[in-house]
């Protein structure tokens, strides 16, 4: 395998764990519309495990050109980083979206109760 195949896999490897973390979230948000608490929290924790390696591969790209090594400058670089930084954002917005959902089932119950009160009445 030559340095520019490696290079390469590396780059799938990264696009592979943040395109996972992405959808994870993605999913993890679609569960909390639908109060599916346990999956949802199931699917933002698959995320964040993605993210995670995504990291790592990301921060070994890093550390390569702290240490003057050459990281050849391509499409697939930038859609790769483009990709890590989607996924961060969407995990971010996931875990709003699980509080702000929370808060409404809450309410939508504290609602409820009213008027079941006010139907005693």
């Amino acid at each position: 395998m030559t340095d520019f195949n490696e290079w390469e896999q590396t780059l799938f490897q990264l696009i592979l764990h943040a395109g996972s973390a992405r959808s994870f979230a993605k999913e993890a948000a679609e569960y909390a519309e639908n109060y599916q608490w346990e999956d949802a929290e199931k699917s933002l924790q698959q995320a964040n495990d993605e993210q995670t390696q995504a990291h790592k591969i990301n921060t070994s790209i890093i550390t390569k050109a702290a240490r003057g090594e050459d990281v050849p400058f391509s499409v697939l670089l930038v859609h790769s980083l483009d990709l890590l930084m989607l996924a961060w954002a969407e995990i971010d917005n996931t875990e709003q979206v699980i509080r702000m959902n929370k808060r409404i089932e809450t309410l939508e119950k504290e609602v409820a109760k009213c008027q079941n009160q006010q139907s005693k009445k």
